[in-house]
């Protein structure tokens, strides 16, 4: 591992130097085996999530700006032969990650949120600073443990969109692999602090593409602003817990000190992978129904549905999505990858679910605007919420016969989780047709020997068709 700057943190009691202080710390910690094994597949799940995005319309716009702006050519873009500064890097590679609405998921205590937004911006700077893979690894289970620190401070009925904690995690990854000293990490963070708030509003009502890159918005702004601490701007000291600061206005009030508190294992361990391109609460819905779909195939003539309800657990977003008069009519693949009602229909009436039914706008089929009609979702206070956002599907067919499929633990979430091997396969899948079959080789075991690369520069060299 790079050693940690020399230097002596400030004596300041402010909470940025504090955490300044906690994030050296905890970076060069002794890594659990279970979390490094854990942390290689989510690295693998979050490449493929980012190489499958580049065959998208959606990217085009990206990497126009990027090619626009790239007069500094320090960091590679994912799936493409454009190079570029930090921050605009940092920006492609996480909406990259994000546009399929296929990566990873953080089932907090109170809120579920996305953290692989952010390796985008640990592998630019871990790039622009020629760090080993170690240091990378080092630098992902920082960027979770504080996302899921922070997330953990506030509730799902805050005003401020989740994304907003990653600037602390930006500032806090990308200072610790460029290396700044406490002081310069401090001012890195007190300026994230200040300047990448998003509102809430980005995930509601008729969903657009700022969904998508609502959390590479703020990992840009705040790359920049931790390139400029490190040049010697400085920010406000008591940025977290003035009076008007971050943990005041953004985080409900909440005492930031909690997030030092010791005890509990990692949060990247109650990260769960997703197998569907949707929003987390979907992937047990969407999974029920392929199921159920699968049952009534075997039977010689299955009749219509008459009914189908969709039950969940009480969560905040279950809450926020139900409430959302707009879910029955999606009208773009932002606003259908976070509907229930069309995921659970597309899934039943084909059987599967995937990017296909979201780029040919399966929503407009008239198939499954009339199941739709037939469809409610509720609340059912006997599912019990946990970090496995567990579901139940009731259909009602005419014939008058009713069909039961449950999900107690969503596939693939943390209590259940995804393999190395069923990662491996869903990499190929998502890799295919932007990298060749020998570098999607070669990616998978350089992950697979992460703590081994003596520079993350090999890594990125493989992402470049």
């Amino acid at each position: 591992m790079t050693e940690k700057p020399n230097d002596k943190p400030s004596p300041s009691g402010a909470m940025v130097h504090r955490l300044a202080v906690w994030i050296n710390d905890f970076a060069s910690s002794a890594i659990d085996p279970i979390v490094a094994e854990r942390a290689r597949i989510i690295l693998l799940d979050t490449l493929g999530c980012a190489l499958a995005a580049t065959t998208s319309e959606k990217c085009r716009p990206m990497l126009q700006m990027a090619a626009n702006v790239s007069s500094v050519a320090d960091c590679t873009i994912i799936g493409s032969h454009l190079r570029s500064a930090l921050p605009v890097a940092a920006f492609c590679n996480g909406a990259f990650i994000r546009l399929l609405d296929l990566n990873d998921a953080y089932t907090g205590l109170r809120q579920v949120g996305h953290p692989s937004d952010n390796i985008g911006v640990a592998l630019a700077a871990a790039e622009m600073n020629d760090r080993s893979g170690d240091d990378l690894m080092r630098a992902i289970r920082l960027a979770y443990e504080i996302y899921g620190r922070v997330l953990d401070l506030t509730g799902p009925d805050n005003p401020w969109d989740h994304v907003t904690v990653s600037g602390l995690v930006t500032a806090g990854v990308a200072g610790w692999l460029l290396q700044l000293s406490t002081d310069q990490l401090a001012n890195a963070l007190a300026l994230a602090a200040m300047h990448c708030a998003t509102l809430g509003e980005v995930r509601a009502g008729k969903i657009s593409g700022a969904k998508s890159i609502a959390n590479s918005v703020v990992v840009q702004t705040a790359s920049t602003l931790t390139l400029l601490a490190a040049a010697g701007m400085t920010g406000p000291e008591q940025a977290i817990e003035g009076r008007s600061g971050f943990a005041k206005l953004i985080l409900d009030g909440a005492d930031f000190a909690d997030f030092f508190k010791a005890g509990g294992e990692d949060r990247l361990l109650s990260v769960g992978l997703k197998q569907f391109p949707c929003f987390a609460l979907g992937q047990g819905p969407v999974s029920a129904a392929i199921e159920l779909h699968k049952r009534l195939a075997r039977q010689p003539r299955p009749a219509g549905f008459e009914r189908l309800k969709i039950l969940l657990a009480d969560t905040g977003t279950a809450r926020r999505r139900l409430s959302d008069e707009h879910g029955r009519q999606p009208a773009s693949s932002e606003a259908a990858d976070h509907s229930l009602y069309f995921l659970v229909a597309a899934a039943l009436l084909d059987g599967h679910f995937g990017v296909a039914q979201l780029r040919g706008e399966r929503w407009r089929d008239g198939d499954v605007i009339d199941l739709i009609a037939r469809m409610e979702a509720a609340i059912d206070p006997a599912l019990a919420p946990k970090n496995a956002l567990p579901c139940r599907l009731e259909a009602i067919l005419a014939d008058g016969s009713r069909h039961t499929v449950e999900r107690l633990c969503t596939p693939g979430f943390a209590s259940n989780p995804l393999s190395w091997d069923e990662v491996a396969k869903k990499f190929r899948s998502c890799a295919r047709g932007v990298i060749s079959d020998i570098a999607q080789r070669d990616v998978i075991t350089c992950v697979k020997n992460i703590e081994q690369l003596s520079s993350v520069r090999m890594l990125l060299k493989l992402l470049v068709p």
